[in-house]
Parts: structure tokens; sequence; C-alpha cells
């Protein structure tokens, strides 16, 4: 049987954890980064450490790639694992779209919304599986990542109602690498889910650069998440016929606490990290999405849209990225 090729797109930190994660598997791996990436990269072994366990892949193990222009070698792929941030999808699938071959995709994105990106870019042919990750890292060299946070497996399924064969033939493979995986039927509430936990703790930590565990502890912060969460549960309730909790207050003392403490509390919200360094956020895919939930059911969703409106306040300021913070991707 011939052996299984993922092409992995993104040489962040989850990129790199996943394409160490499926040549530990045994899997053919691609790793896609652009070109100016490609030197600090090539050649080098990959190292993982954390919680996770530690692991070495050499240079061999994989292939590095350029994003750009992607080989017939990858355009075959069994499945292309996107870790990109949501609002680059559409540029990163163009090479694939210009060659109209593209493999079935997974995507690791947070929110909502990047399911439908890549389903207008590859057109309805090509599967689209979508995931919820609940796995926190931090990419320390340009091919080295150590795992900070791990609350649950990798969660993946169809949203768009893609057949998910695919899908289960690579999970099966992942079996065997180091990085838990597995299939879920109720991908939308898992992501849902997850969104609503996103919401709260990425924006608030990002702006006050305090750690999950203390977000939690200080009880402004907290009972900010705690307005938060009462907006999104009473969108859920509209939009999905979806509570996963009675109140934001319920959410935050008896769902969110249990996932912060003890596996999460010392974590930093990769939105911090992604100011700190002068990038775009996924705002408009984690608290852009529950506004647009809630005006669609004529609902308010004025903390959602402060705290947004102060996101990318701080995107736009160049002083924002100097402030000395330590952070943490969590994704």
């Amino acid at each position: 049987m011939a052996k299984i090729s993922i092409a992995v797109f993104g040489g962040g930190s989850v990129g790199l954890c996943l394409a160490a994660h499926f040549a530990k598997a045994g899997a053919r791996v691609f790793l896609l980064v652009r070109q100016t990436s490609i030197e600090a990269i090539l050649g080098k072994p990959i190292a993982v450490t954390g919680l996770l366990g530690d692991h070495l892949v050499s240079a061999g193990a994989y292939t590095v790639c350029d994003a750009d222009a992607p080989p017939d070698e990858v355009l075959g792929c069994n499945m292309l694992v996107m870790t990109t941030k949501a609002y680059d999808l559409d540029k990163a699938l163009r090479p694939f779209v210009e060659k109209a071959r593209c493999p079935p995709i997974l995507q690791l994105q947070n929110g909502m919304g990047a399911g439908e990106i890549a389903r207008r870019a590859v057109g309805p042919n090509v599967a689209v599986y979508s995931s919820a990750m609940m796995i926190g890292m931090a990419r320390q060299t340009p091919t080295s990542v150590v795992v900070t946070a791990q609350s649950s497996p990798i969660l993946c399924g169809s949203l768009l109602g893609d057949t998910e064969k695919p899908l289960r033939d690579v999970l099966r493979v992942a079996e065997q690498g180091f990085v838990p995986m597995a299939h879920d039927p109720s991908i939308r509430k898992t992501i849902s889910f997850k969104l609503l936990f996103n919401s709260c703790m990425n924006p608030t930590g990002a702006l006050t650069g305090q750690t999950y565990g203390e977000l939690l502890d200080n009880p402004d912060s907290r009972e900010f998440n705690v307005g938060l969460a009462d907006e999104t549960l009473a969108a859920y309730a509209q939009a999905f016929d979806y509570r996963p909790a009675d109140s934001g207050q319920h959410y935050v003392e008896e769902v969110h606490s249990k996932i912060i403490f003890p596996r999460a509390q010392d974590h930093r919200s990769s939105m911090l990290q992604d100011l700190q360094a002068g990038r775009k956020t996924e705002i408009d895919f984690l608290n852009g999405a529950i506004i647009l939930l809630a005006d669609d059911a004529g609902l308010p969703s004025v903390r959602h849209e402060s705290i947004t409106q102060l996101i990318k306040a701080c995107e736009a300021s160049k002083a924002f990225s100097h402030q000395g913070h330590s952070s943490l991707e969590a994704r």
C-alpha cells in the first residue's frame, strides 16, 4: 500500500508541529512555506518539546517546498493541512486554484467563516474539512516548537457536507503520531464551543497581557468575560439552538475555569503575539463572527463590538508592537 502523503501549509508553530507529527506517523510530508522562510528551515530537523513529549524529526523526514509554487507531488497529496490565519486562506490557496488541482483540505483556523472562504476559492469538487484545536504552542526557533497547553485532541469533521473518507484515512495514519487527533461528527457545535472560549480569552488576554489564569483570577477581566459569554450564548441559542451553558456566569465558573485550570493557566493569547509582531489578528473571525450572529438575531453584542474596536485600534498602533509581554500561541 502506498504511503499516505500530507502537505502542511505554514511554517509557524502549528505547521512545524503537525509536519513533525505526520512524519512521525509514517506519512510522506511536504512543508509549504514562503520563499523567504525556506533557507531558515531547509536541511534542519524539527524539534517539538513540551506537553506532547519530546520529538526530533530529521531533515530527511520531510520536504520543504515553496508555498507559491507547489510541485505536482504536493498537488496530488492525500490531504492539504492549512495552518495559515483565516484572512490569508484565499491568497494561500491561489496557486492550487491557478493549477486547477487541489488535494482535500483540512483547516486549522480559529473562529467561524474559514470553511466558506476555502469553498469559494477551490469550488465544490474539493473536500473541505474543519477542525477545533485546543492546543497551545510557540515557535522558539525557525524549526523548534514548545507545546504549552493541551486540553483535547484536534477534533476534525465535515462542516460543509463533504464525504469524510479522505479525512478518516488521514486520521487513521495520525494515530501513529504524537498529536492526538479524532473525528468529530458534531464539528459545528465543537467549533462553536471553541469560539465561545476564544472570543472571551484571546482579545482580553491580548489587551491586558494577562495569562489565562490571571484573566480568571482578576475580578474585572473575569466579569468582562462573563459579559462576553452572555452575549455569545444568546446568539448561539438563536442561530443554532445551541446553548453550552445556562449563562455567562455558569460558563466561566463551571466550564471555562475547568478548561483553564490546571492545563492552561500560564498560557497567553496568540492574539497578543500577533499584536506584538505587528500582524493582523483574527478578531473578525472570532468576536466579529459573534457580532454577525447577534445582528442576524436582533440581539445586542455591545461587549464584542467594544473589544473588537479596541483590538483593531491596537492593530493600527505601532506602539503596541514594542510592548514587552511574553506570549505564547494558543490556538
